[in-house]
């Protein structure tokens, strides 16, 4: 049974870490598209904080994108503590 856990939670995570890299990489398209160069760079190297402004900012704009994004940061602290 333990190995069961063990291989769906290895599931899990190898599935959200793929997927919050897409986030990310939409994420980094959204910032050049709306903002420029410097702020996808910026985006770029500070994935946390800015998919926090970008998520806020694209609410009414894109929502399936602000959506995404939300789900993809509430998910990332249980799944951070559980990682370790």
């Amino acid at each position: 049974m333990k190995n069961i856990f063990i291989m769906l939670w290895g599931v899990v995570y190898f599935t959200f870490m793929i997927t919050a890299l897409i986030t990310h990489i939409w994420t980094v398209v959204i910032a050049f598209t709306e903002s420029g160069f410097w702020a996808g760079i910026l985006t770029f190297i500070l994935p946390f904080i800015s998919e926090i402004y970008w998520m806020i900012k694209m609410f009414g704009e894109n929502d399936l994108y602000a959506y995404i994004a939300l789900i993809h940061l509430i998910l990332s602290i249980p799944i951070s503590l559980l990682g370790k």
